[in-house]
């Protein structure tokens, strides 16, 4: 029977209505064949993502990264072979550790320029603070804020980076005075407060004098710095200078006849930021 028309089909109509049956069933077979295909594809191939973006195994957090580009390789090198700092136990201590991207380190020395300055560097005759300075240092601070006492507290610097506005003069530094490269760190570390605050509040910049430990050129002698630091939130910001003089680290100050000289006196001093770990 025609299953339109109710009406009896002959033989002719009865190929043609096979036919047409067979043809859909083909068709029906190859859209199931190009669908499976298709989703095969789309469930073995990884999420697209821009060639210049890294996986997100790959991607390293803000902080560290810029802690990293932070320090240069020899640097980083030199502070990997210290000896681990030895920490107080007890949840009242507090370590804060030195951000270098937010710090820096330098040396602050009086200098006297003559007449042959002019004629050989051409550099203006008169006195004048030369600075030489470094983003290469690193540093640890344990403190209990309750007892306002400190623990481990240590502060080293990469020698050899130091820079001033003269490459001639760091060369000569570097070779002669500080010898950066036979003692390429310098390394202070704290034993005690002197002087400590009675109180501190949230954002108030607070005073106080640290004692300890500096290394620097082969020699060790106990220094004083000076301190001034500030805790907002889990981060302390603040600056710590100390004198020290070059004959009592073993080299005598430049004194370049009718060229220049340097006092013997000098201030060292680190601007830091330090976050809570």
């Amino acid at each position: 029977m025609n299953w339109l028309s109710g009406k009896e089909a002959g033989p002719s109509r009865l190929r043609e209505l096979s036919s047409l049956l067979q043809m859909t069933a083909e068709k029906k077979i190859l859209l199931l064949i190009l669908t499976v295909i298709l989703c095969a594809g789309c469930f073995g191939r990884e999420e697209e993502r821009p060639a210049n973006e890294a996986p997100p195994s790959e991607l390293v957090s803000e902080p560290e990264t810029r802690a990293q580009n932070a320090l240069s390789e020899a640097a980083a090198a030199a502070f990997a072979g210290l000896d681990p700092t030895t920490l107080k136990q007890g949840d009242a201590w507090k370590i804060f550790r030195i951000d270098p991207a937010e710090s820096t380190a330098r040396y602050v020395v009086d200098e006297e320029l003559f007449a042959d300055a002019t004629r050989k560097y051409g550099l203006k005759v008169g006195k004048t603070k030369v600075i030489g300075e470094t983003s290469d240092l690193e540093g640890l601070i344990q403190i209990d804020l309750t007892k306002r006492e400190i623990g481990a507290n240590r502060f080293a610097v990469f020698l050899p980076t130091l820079q001033t506005d003269q490459a001639l003069r760091d060369s000569w530094i570097r070779e002669n005075a500080l010898e950066s490269d036979r003692f390429p760190l310098a390394v202070f570390v704290a034993g005690r407060l002197l002087e400590r605050p009675e109180s501190h509040r949230e954002g108030e910049e607070v005073r106080f004098r640290m004692e300890g430990e500096l290394s620097l050129r082969g020699t060790s002698q106990t220094t004083v710095w000076d301190v001034e630091a500030s805790l907002s939130g889990s981060s302390i910001r603040g600056t710590m200078h100390t004198r020290l003089r070059m004959t009592s680290l073993g080299f005598d100050p430049p004194d370049f006849a009718n060229t220049l000289t340097v006092q013997d006196e000098f201030t060292v001093q680190i601007d830091f930021v330090a976050h809570e770990e």
